[in-house]
């Protein structure tokens, strides 16, 4: 075996579902550009998609909220439901306000306008890829109503500092702590007491559910 066959990356597996061809091969070919080498699979039938996941899980799924045999949020219950672990971001080009919260409470780790440009999806990829989230920020959290039973405690920002809140911010747009250092000039280990004061503040348990206390509360 030669040296550089020894050195050569194994090829990342990317799953598209998605009705639209046309759409589905201008991601293809936007990200065979930037992931070499890569497999790209993509299905226009949710029941294929998956099939295909149950399989062997991708690195990554990209998912169509809105197909014509099947809910995307059915897709993504199905495969949580089968233990299927891999990064999923929803995309649909009839986004509501509710949709972040939603799908954060699915485990959905990204959800992008599929009306943003490309190179939104792109950064999207690559966030879920590092282990982060991306949320399009065409979105906005609905406000809340009278009478809605609260998803997560109702702790409101102001039991933060400023200083918190900035941290808050930045890990609800998927920032790893080191990142979110960098931004604050802080050290990685700073960042992290801040997250775990931040959660014990709110009463809360998990990074996801802060995401979606942080997209209710506009601060995302």
């Amino acid at each position: 075996m030669s040296p550089s066959s020894r050195l050569s990356p194994a090829p990342r597996r990317f799953v598209m579902v998605d009705d639209s061809a046309t759409f589905r091969e201008l991601v293809q070919d936007t990200l065979q550009r930037r992931y070499q080498p890569l497999i790209f699979e993509g299905y226009a039938l949710g029941r294929d998609g998956i099939a295909a996941c149950c399989d062997t899980p991708p690195d990554l799924l990209i998912v169509d909220l809105y197909l014509h045999d099947m809910d995307g949020r059915d897709i993504v219950r199905e495969l949580r439901r089968q233990d299927v672990n891999t990064r999923i971001l929803a995309v649909t080009a009839h986004p509501d306000a509710g949709l972040p919260a939603d799908l954060v409470q699915l485990g959905v780790a990204g959800f992008v306008d599929k009306h943003s440009p490309i190179e939104q999806l792109e950064r999207a990829v690559q966030r879920l890829l590092d282990g982060g989230m991306f949320f399009s920020a065409s979105v906005r959290p609905p406000a809340p109503r009278l009478g809605d039973e609260p998803a997560v405690p109702a702790a409101p920002a102001s039991v933060l500092s400023e200083r918190e809140r900035e941290v808050v911010r930045l890990v609800a747009r998927g920032l790893a702590s080191k990142e979110i250092g960098s931004r604050l000039g802080l050290s990685t280990r700073t960042v992290e007491k801040h997250r775990a004061r931040i959660l014990a503040r709110l009463g809360l348990h998990d990074i996801p559910t802060l995401v979606r206390w942080c997209l209710l509360r506009g601060l995302g």
